[in-house]
Formats: structure tokens, sequence, C-alpha cells
């Protein structure tokens, strides 16, 4: 497989273009940040998305808040034309955005070479289920999974000197 590496700014435009087209085309990037962890990791997850259809509570999606901003986060709210979402390893903050804004669908995330479809997991569908109703469990599991993997309790680095 031949990999490249590009700027956002120059990718997104392209993988987006290729996306709208109706030929089924997919497209992958490697997982920027932290703001969906636990379950999707900065530089270790490959996302691989698809042309958005009828998106719903719980899916994961590429939009568009702002010009040229685009974030992969979690729908924790669909009123209408209108969306929340949220990352799952973000406690409080959420993004608003139209149904319009909404670029790709997330379709599978690729670890250690081997692809979780999330339309089939199970595990996932329950993940996805529960994760976004419960915050005082969300809060508590990402203490203890920050915790168990040497991570900075608050999300960054604090000194307390």
């Amino acid at each position: 497989m031949n990999v490249k590496h590009l700027q956002n700014d120059i990718f997104l435009p392209e993988a987006l273009r290729l996306l709208s087209e109706d030929n089924g085309h997919t497209v992958s990037m490697t997982a920027r940040g932290n703001s969906m962890m636990p379950f999707i990791r900065h530089n270790r997850d490959l996302l691989v998305f698809v042309k958005n259809g009828k998106v719903k509570v719980g899916d994961v999606v590429l939009a568009e808040i702002t010009k040229g901003q685009y974030v992969c986060h979690r729908i924790v709210a669909l009123n209408g034309d209108r969306l929340v979402m949220r990352g799952d390893g973000n406690l409080y903050g959420v993004e608003h955005c139209r149904l319009a804004d909404v670029r790709a669908q997330l379709q599978s995330v690729v670890r250690n070479g081997k692809t979780c479809d999330l339309s089939t997991s199970r595990r996932w569908k329950l993940y996805s289920a529960l994760w976004p109703q419960s915050p005082l469990l969300r809060r508590l599991l990402l203490a203890l999974y920050r915790a168990t993997h040497g991570m900075p309790l608050l999300g960054r680095n604090v000194s307390l000197e």
C-alpha cells in the first residue's frame, strides 16, 4: 500500500471530493488528537470514512464545524437539521453544526491490523449506546484509563511547581 502524509488542509478537500462521488470510495486517515480516546487513539488507529448517509445519535462523523475546521466526534443529540457532537474523551465541550455540515461517517477503525466494522461490531454498538449517556461513568472511566496509561488526569501536562 502506498502511504502519503499530507497536511489536513491539502488532504481533506480531495478526500471529501472523492467521498461525495457515488462510486463507493472510502477514505482512510490516521487518528489525530485525543478527543475520542480511549476508543480511538492518536497515531494508533486508522479511521475509515464513507460518504455520509442517514446519521443518528451515536454515530461518529467527520463534520466541518467552521470553514476549514473539521472534527471527528460522536453525535450526542439530533434535532431536525441541527446536531450536537462531543468527543468521547471530552467531558464537557460539545460542537454544534447543521446536518449539511456532516461530510463523512466513520465506517470502521483499524487497530493493529484488525478491522472493527462499526455497523456489525456488538461491542462498538453497546459502547455507542452507553458511553454518551453516562457523564459520570465516562468521567470515572477516563480517569482510570489515563491513570493506567501514564497520562495526566487533567488531559494535559500540568506542572505544580
